[in-house]
């Protein structure tokens, strides 16, 4: 898939790892020498989300001052990674079913047509396509999104790799706090794997630099855990 351009839908929980599926699509791209840009649907109010993926021109509303180029256009030649696609207001999904199609956008108060030659990969930890027979996110656009999918499982549906993403996040908060923590005790693993992960990998990530930073010895214990 990734040598492909088809566009790609990451469905999973939050936590999963979803932007580090996109980032390894991208890097294992022809495009892999290009832009990668991630924007987060939800964190940006739906009056500034427009003007964030697209641009504007300078007079274009109050406040723009000077011409500013949107993400989708930073991206060009490259990739662009759209996370929580489920939050997008229906104006700005009508705006991106265009750009999937035809692969071309108008910044905000622009005149002419700007051409893309871009990857999109877009994620979403609900069900669109519930979300589409409700009403809630058009059709036509998650079947452009969907020309193939794939699911990043929670982390209690893949338990034989809490291990593996326990060690590598103990490697990486040791070069971060400049310790030198060699691994965990045979209790804390057992502990580690028959817990039920509810932020997934991103609490698995903060559980091991919280219990990092409160051991002492080569070895994290079971009282460094904040369960």
């Amino acid at each position: 898939v990734a040598a492909s351009d088809v566009t790609v839908m990451l469905v999973g929980p939050t936590g999963t790892g979803k932007e580090v599926v996109s980032k390894f699509l991208h890097r294992a791209s022809k495009r892999a020498r290009e832009a990668f840009i991630a924007v987060n649907c939800a964190a940006v109010p739906d009056t500034m989300l427009e003007a964030l993926l697209f641009g504007y021109e300078k007079g274009a509303f109050t406040g723009a001052l000077n011409q500013k180029i949107g993400s989708l256009e930073l991206a060009n030649e490259g990739t662009i990674f759209l996370d929580e696609v489920g939050n997008l207001s229906y104006e700005v999904q009508i705006s991106l079913l265009r750009v999937v199609q035809e692969r071309k956008i108008r910044r905000v108060g622009g005149l002419k047509d700007i051409e893309l030659d871009v990857r999109i990969i877009v994620a979403s930890n609900e069900n669109l396509w519930e979300a589409s027979r409700s009403g809630k996110f058009r059709e036509d656009l998650y079947h452009r999104f969907n020309e193939f999918s794939i699911m990043v499982p929670s982390l209690r549906q893949r338990k034989s790799d809490i291990m593996i993403f326990a060690r590598h996040f103990l490697n990486l908060t040791n070069a971060e706090l400049g310790k030198d923590v060699k691994g965990f005790t045979p209790e804390v693993e057992d502990i580690l794997k028959n817990y039920i992960w509810y932020g997934n990998l991103r609490e698995l990530k903060n559980v091991i630099k919280r219990s990092t930073l409160l051991t002492d010895g080569d070895l994290i214990e079971a009282r460094s855990l904040p369960f």
